[in-house]
């Protein structure tokens, strides 16, 4: 009986190892190469006279670059048109809700010189008492926030380190009164 189950075992371990090599792929040591890319020349598939007689319209993305950045640039003059509009507006009735968005919109004109005028006039507004619902930490949490928003290149410029200054000096402000001593 323990012959029988010893020799069945190995038969069945040899009836695995042989369907283990059965379907096993075979392995092949030829290398299979790739065709080669199609040649493209540094002009594409133009003729010297053809690249040498282009105008204007043979150039879209030439002109579709100049266009994006005109249209970048327009939008930004609007966002800060529409940041000086509703600063001097918000400063007529003050809240905590038209505050934020009176910062976020100064940051979106991703200009220093309007973000710091916007920090500048709540920091005034506030400490006047006229956004009572607006604590100080939540004020100079707004403008930290904020501050953000604007682009690197805007934040490391020479307005962006006035800008800096202009946020530590409120810090400190809202820092006294948040801890009155």
């Amino acid at each position: 009986m323990v012959t029988f189950l010893i020799t069945s075992i190995l038969a069945l371990g040899l009836i695995a190892i042989a369907i283990y090599f059965w379907q096993k792929p075979a392995k092949t040591t030829e290398t299979i190469e790739l065709p080669p890319p199609p040649g493209a020349g540094l002009f594409g598939n133009y003729e010297p006279e053809q690249i040498a007689h282009a105008t204007n319209e043979d150039a879209p993305e030439e002109d579709q670059s100049r266009r994006a950045d005109e249209a970048h640039n327009d939008e930004l003059e609007a966002r800060k048109a529409l940041a000086e509009e509703f600063i001097a507006a918000w400063q007529v009735s003050p809240d905590r809700v038209s505050t934020a968005k009176m910062l976020h919109l100064a940051a979106l004109a991703d200009d220093a010189d309007i973000f710091r005028t916007a920090v500048e006039t709540a920091l005034s507004v506030w400490q006047r008492g006229s956004i009572p619902d607006l604590s100080a930490a939540e004020l100079q949490t707004l403008c930290n926030s904020e501050f953000w928003i604007l682009s690197s290149a805007v934040r490391s410029s020479g307005a962006g380190f006035v800008l800096k200054r202009t946020l530590s000096r409120a810090k400190r402000e809202l820092e006294r009164a948040n801890n009155p001593t």
